[in-house]
């Protein structure tokens, strides 16, 4: 029997890492009250099951949302295209946690103008991580 695990957590923890290692606008889980746009926060995230018995595989979704005050959309573009470029060129390495990242990608980009001022971009990043076990 196996016994499964959620890796919420340490996906949030492997995209900060990567993204604050490779790319320079600054990554938040919790805004400081301090924060100067443009800056990246990890969103709302899907995790469906799609393994079988003997394997305990999820595909995840995590929406990465890109804030800036800049009016047009050239700069959340720019940022978008370098956050891409990170999460599609580094692995994410889990094996801490006693999970393997099958596979990672970029699903999906929109940018749209924020109601008072800037714009705001979102990044769907998918991945299916494996459950090795333990912990």
């Amino acid at each position: 029997m196996i016994i499964r695990r959620i890796p919420m957590n340490a996906l949030q923890r492997g995209v900060y890492s990567i993204l604050s290692q490779y790319q320079t606008t600054p990554v938040y889980d919790d805004v400081p009250s301090d924060a100067k746009l443009p800056y990246l926060t990890l969103g709302s995230f899907t995790c469906k099951q799609t393994g079988n018995k003997t394997a305990d595989i999820c595909d995840i979704s995590l929406q990465i949302h890109i804030w800036s005050e800049y009016e047009g959309k050239k700069e959340v573009n720019e940022i978008a295209n370098d956050v891409t470029a990170v999460l599609t060129s580094w692995p994410i390495d889990l094996s801490e946690e006693n999970f393997n990242v099958m596979s990672q990608d970029v699903d999906f980009f929109e940018a749209f103008p924020e109601e008072v001022a800037g714009y705001h971009g979102v990044i769907t990043f998918v991945a299916k991580i494996q459950n090795l076990g333990g912990r």
